[in-house]
């Protein structure tokens, strides 16, 4: 019977075997109670940090905003983002071009024009400013009702054309 010994294959017989792996059950043992003990202490200091923030006033919100805005930068400053962003860009820049010879984009223009497309716009801004702690002038649900009533009139336009 063969064993790995450090790097190299030597004969090793059973019970060598049997005492080696014998004292590898052990030390997966140690080791397995070693780990149970780090996740123990592990859950205590998570237990201890949620404490503190909510003695301090920081919000699991602000953490996960903050956090979020962190991982949104790092990832704007990565190479692949730059890349992608620039092949977004020239894709965008061909499709009008394309859209502008088939007359297209004046109707694209229109939808940009449009009120609905405004509410849309004025919906994700103020999104973006209660992700980012900016003030606006526009709440979230007030862009949306916006857009529906919006949206309702233009369906009696429709039906009455």
């Amino acid at each position: 019977m063969e064993a790995v010994e450090g790097d190299n294959l030597q004969p090793i017989d059973p019970e060598q075997r049997a005492a080696m792996e014998e004292a590898w059950r052990q030390e997966l043992i140690k080791t397995e109670d070693e780990i149970n003990t780090l996740k123990q202490v592990l859950t205590q200091k998570q237990q201890q940090a949620t404490e503190l923030k909510r003695k301090l006033g920081i919000k699991l919100w602000t953490e996960w905003k903050t956090g979020a805005l962190t991982g949104v930068q790092n990832l704007k400053e990565t190479a692949a983002f730059g890349a992608a962003s620039e092949s977004l860009k020239a894709v965008g820049e061909k499709t009008s071009s394309l859209f502008g010879s088939m007359g297209i984009s004046s109707k694209l223009a229109g939808v940009k024009n449009s009120s609905v497309f405004k509410s849309v716009d004025e919906a994700v801004g103020s999104l973006k400013s209660k992700m980012t702690g900016t003030t606006s002038t526009t709440s979230f649900d007030d862009a949306l009702n916006t857009m529906e009533q919006e949206r309702a009139a233009q369906q009696k336009q429709e039906i009455t054309q």
